[in-house]
């Protein structure tokens, strides 16, 4: 599966999945279609899982580097869920 880029700023706010973050509720945008692309890749492990994810969801989403590891715990929630 090639992910599908959006074409326009408008785009990528219609593709805006909202997670809670440290409890608070909070927008990541294109995390649908980045898990639904990690998920077909088979990784091996949750590191690998969880790198792939972070570099992915960063290409659309500015996440500090302090508040990674917070912001991953919630986007694995988010991979795991049937």
């Amino acid at each position: 599966m090639t992910l599908y880029k959006p074409c326009c700023p408008a785009d990528a706010l219609r593709r805006i999945k909202m997670i809670p973050i440290n409890g608070i509720p909070t927008g990541i945008t294109m995390l649908n279609e980045i898990i639904a692309e990690v998920k077909e890749m088979n990784l091996n492990s949750e590191q690998q899982i969880k790198e792939t994810l972070l570099k992915r969801v960063k290409v659309y989403n500015y996440i500090s580097k302090g508040a990674e590891e917070i912001y991953m715990k919630a986007i694995m929630a988010e991979y795991y869920k049937p």
